[in-house]
């Protein structure tokens, strides 16, 4: 997993690709995720170095969902 403030990605195969919360995102337009839930996804995240790649994901959609808001 690579990220750079808002640009984010993940290599084929990365383990995050499987991770329940990843698979929850993915197939959703950006316009139809609800910022509130994935903070609160986010919230309950551990801040281990197992978690650091679900929490750089969240963190992302959580930032280009702000981006959406007028």
């Amino acid at each position: 997993m690579r990220g750079f403030d808002i640009n984010w990605n993940a290599l084929e195969g990365n383990p995050l690709l499987r991770h329940p919360l990843y698979q929850k995102y993915y197939l959703k337009s950006v316009g139809s995720i609800e910022k509130a839930n994935v903070q609160q996804d986010l919230a309950g995240c551990i801040p281990s170095r197992d978690g650091a790649a679900i929490i750089a994901y969240l963190s992302w959609l959580i930032r280009v969902a702000t981006l959406l808001e007028g």
